[in-house]
C-alpha cells in the first residue's frame, strides 16, 4: 500500500529585509547616528588624510597647518617651549579623531574632539586659527549625532576667526563654509543649503583669481 500522506511542511519564516549597504568610504552609522548628517559628511568630501592642512573636513582635521600655496596667510601653530608639548598633544588627539571617524566611532570621535578643544583653547587661546579648528572637529560630529544648533553655532564661531585672521578667501575659511553647506543639507535645509554653496564658489573663484 502507499505510504500516508505526511503534511507538507510549514513554509520557512520570512527573512528579513537585509540591511542597506554601508555609505560608501564610512561604516554603517551607528544606533543615535544621523544617517543623513552621515551620508552629507561623505558627500561633502569626508576627514582629510593627515598630510593635508589643520582644520575640519576640508583639509582642517589636525596636524600642523602646511605652507599655504599662493598668497593666502600661513597658519602659524608655532609656541613657546614651554607649550609645545600641549602643542604636540593637541596634534595627536587631531590624528586620533580622523581615525575614529574613519572606523565610523563617532561618539569617541566626538569625546576626543571636545578634549582637543579645551586643551587647544588652553594652549593658544581661542582667538587662534588653531582654535577654529577644532571647533570644526566639534561642530562636525554634533552634526552627525542631529544636534544642528550646537553645529551651527561652533562652524559659525570658527567662521568668524577665521575671517578675522586669515581672511574671507583663505581655504580654511571656505572650508568651514562648506561645512555649513553640508550643515543645511543635513537639515534639508536647501535654500541655505544652496545660497551658502554659491557663496562657497563665488569665494573659490575670486581667490583663485578667476573673478577679475
Amino acid at each position: 500500500s502507499p505510504p500516508p500522506l505526511r503534511p507538507p511542511p510549514p513554509p520557512p519564516p520570512p527573512r528579513a529585509n537585509p540591511p542597506p549597504p554601508p555609505v560608501r568610504g564610512l561604516p554603517s552609522p551607528a544606533p543615535g547616528v544621523n544617517a543623513a548628517a552621515v551620508e552629507s559628511l561623505r558627500r561633502f568630501g569626508g576627514p582629510a588624510p593627515a598630510r593635508k592642512p589643520a582644520g575640519g573636513l576640508f583639509g582642517l582635521f589636525g596636524g600642523a597647518a602646511a605652507p599655504a600655496a599662493k598668497g593666502p596667510v600661513q597658519v602659524d601653530t608655532s609656541l613657546p617651549r614651554h607649550l609645545e608639548a600641549q602643542g604636540a598633544e593637541v596634534h595627536q588627539l587631531g590624528a586620533r579623531v580622523r581615525e575614529l571617524f574613519a572606523a565610523g566611532q563617532f561618539g569617541d570621535a566626538l569625546g576626543v574632539a571636545e578634549r582637543r578643544l579645551d586643551l587647544c583653547r588652553r594652549t593658544y587661546g581661542s582667538e587662534h586659527a588653531m582654535y577654529a579648528t577644532c571647533l570644526n572637529d566639534v561642530a562636525t560630529f554634533e552634526q552627525v549625532f542631529a544636534r544642528y544648533d550646537r553645529a551651527e553655532a561652533l562652524f559659525e564661531e570658527a567662521s568668524k576667526i577665521q575671517k578675522k585672521l586669515l581672511g574671507q578667501g583663505h581655504p580654511h575659511t571656505i572650508a568651514t563654509l562648506q561645512n555649513l553647506a553640508a550643515l543645511y543639507t543635513a537639515k534639508g535645509d536647501a535654500p541655505k543649503a544652496e545660497a551658502m554653496q554659491l557663496l562657497v564658489q563665488a569665494l573659490q573663484l575670486s581667490s583663485s583669481g578667476g573673478g577679475d
